[in-house]
């Protein structure tokens, strides 16, 4: 008989039915915590590492402004050794300055690509919550509506068919 419906258990469409809220619940708040981070990595990004190398650049050319006027001293004074450590401090303060303009470059590449990056794989993350805030809240419905014409139905399929009495026999009290 194709019309009749072979169910084992409500109760396991109704756990079925929970772990949907649950996953929904738990996915929501991952992809807003992805979200999150998509954003603050963007203000990461445009505000405070390029804050952070502008201000580091600043302070590497003054160091290298200062150790040149230390070898210009220097060699007036004519003191080799100190010539030759004063070389070593420029060398090291022009590396340190080129090496703050490289993070500077790195830093505005990245800036003008975030979004062509990121924001293909963020409309990935809209499509799942799209998903899950509309696909599975219905699944949720129609699994609850089940549930409620399942218990429907064995309700009126025991009060049509009561569970048979057990007969009495002379002389042989069952309780």
């Amino acid at each position: 008989m194709a019309d009749q419906a072979k169910v084992a258990s409500i109760e396991a469409i109704d756990s079925l039915r929970v772990g949907i809220t649950i996953f929904m619940e738990r996915a929501s708040n991952a992809l807003d915590e992805a979200g999150d981070a998509v954003r603050r990595t963007r203000t990461w990004l445009n505000d405070e590492q390029r804050s952070y190398w502008l201000a580091e650049k600043r302070r590497r050319e003054k160091k290298l402004d200062q150790a040149e006027q230390e070898l210009y001293s220097s060699r007036l004074s004519t003191l080799q050794t100190t010539s030759t450590e004063a070389q070593m401090h420029v060398r090291r303060a022009r590396h340190a300055l080129e090496e703050s303009e490289q993070k500077l470059r790195v830093l505005k590449k990245w800036a003008r690509d975030y979004d062509s990056v990121v924001e293909p794989l963020a409309r990935r993350l809209d499509t799942l919550r799209d998903l899950v805030m509309s696909k599975y809240p219905k699944a949720s419905l129609q699994l609850t509506q089940m549930i409620n014409t399942l218990e429907s139905y064995a309700e009126l399929s025991s009060s049509q068919n009561p569970p048979p009495q057990v007969k009495e026999e002379p002389g042989n009290p069952s309780t």
